[in-house]
């Protein structure tokens, strides 16, 4: 499987999601846990993988687009296999500590946290 990322350029860390998106963005978030089968932290982010369902890859390939159209600082990279649809979710080092928090959160840590994290 080899990812190729989505971008590869540094923006400013900055969101320009209103509140109706940061409500739909949330949702779309509670629904990637509860179908998340494995996690793994990596050097620049995360490394989601799912089950390879229509209505999984049609959430996550929605979920980056929209997350790029108000976080330019992001990175997504979206893989298929017949098993599994993976997202790599990378951000410059600023924001280690949210990837860290955002991680706590799927792996069910701190089921809360993710409603401060946005």
């Amino acid at each position: 499987m080899k990812l190729i990322p989505i971008h590869d350029n540094i923006a400013p860390i900055a969101c320009t999601a209103d509140a109706d998106e940061i409500a739909d963005r949330l949702e779309t978030i509670e629904r990637m846990h509860a179908t998340l089968d494995r996690i793994e932290r990596t050097p620049h982010g995360l490394l989601l993988h799912f089950p390879n369902r229509p209505d999984v890859e049609a959430d996550i390939r929605q979920f980056a687009i929209d997350e790029k159209g108000c976080c330019q600082f992001w990175g997504f990279a979206i893989a298929t296999t017949a098993e599994s649809v993976d997202l790599r979710w990378d951000g410059p080092p600023t924001v280690d500590r949210f990837l860290d928090q955002l991680l706590d959160y799927f792996n069910g840590n701190d089921p809360k946290a993710v409603a401060g994290l946005l």
